[in-house]
């Protein structure tokens, strides 16, 4: 895969390339979707993904679920083996608000409606409900993903670790990627009281009469 990162003149730290110029380069060589296609991703997908709809279908008799689970399955090995690879080229890339929103809202949208379109052309039962569960689970697992490839994990290719040392970090990265949230909220709450706290002199002052 051609790298795209420059070395900042500064301090020669390598420069994030930006989303625009990567999709630039992905569209000229489409090829890297292959040569990533990545089967961590798809393994995962289908273990995450299958029971939903082997269990939406069950209701309807043990042949319709292990169709529902075989036709899920196919999907997740092709779609989550190339998303995991738009994920890995567009992991780094700037500005971070627009490479999430397309990694974590357009393409998953855009995962699903071919995957209802698969199950409805396969007469999956119960559809509607096991989308609306898969597409939750989608959104999850796409911001996961993101976050587990920028740290390194999840990765096939040149950057990839074994599958093994992956597993064992994911915990770690599930409690990590869960507590970003409250995290963030504690330091803009820090933040916000400090600026109370360091407002509240200047107020007192300007509240003291002249002597």
């Amino acid at each position: 895969m051609t790298k795209l990162s420059a070395i900042h003149p500064a301090n020669g730290v390598p420069k994030a390339p930006r989303l625009v110029d990567l999709v630039r380069e992905l569209l000229l060589h489409p090829q890297q979707l292959i040569l990533l296609w990545n089967w961590k991703s798809a393994l995962l997908s289908v273990i995450l993904r299958g029971p939903i709809f082997f269990t939406a279908a069950l209701r309807q008799g043990w042949q319709a679920a292990m169709a529902a689970l075989l036709t899920e399955s196919i999907f997740c090995v092709l779609s989550a083996g190339f998303y995991g690879a738009l994920v890995q080229i567009f992991k780094d890339a700037e500005p971070q608000w627009l490479t999430g929103g397309f990694l974590t809202v357009v393409m998953p949208i855009t995962f699903q409606i071919l995957e209802y379109l698969l199950h409805w052309f396969s007469g999956t039962p119960h559809l509607r409900g096991a989308v609306i569960v898969s597409f939750v689970v989608s959104a999850i697992s796409a911001l996961f993903n993101w976050y587990a490839m920028r740290r390194g994990t999840l990765l096939v290719g040149q950057e990839a670790g074994g599958f093994g040392a992956d597993l064992r970090r994911l915990p770690r990265l599930f409690f990590g990627f869960f507590a970003v949230l409250p995290r963030k909220i504690a330091q803009k709450w820090q933040s916000w009281s400090s600026s109370q706290d360091g407002a509240r002199p200047a107020d007192s002052e300007r509240r003291q009469p002249n002597r």
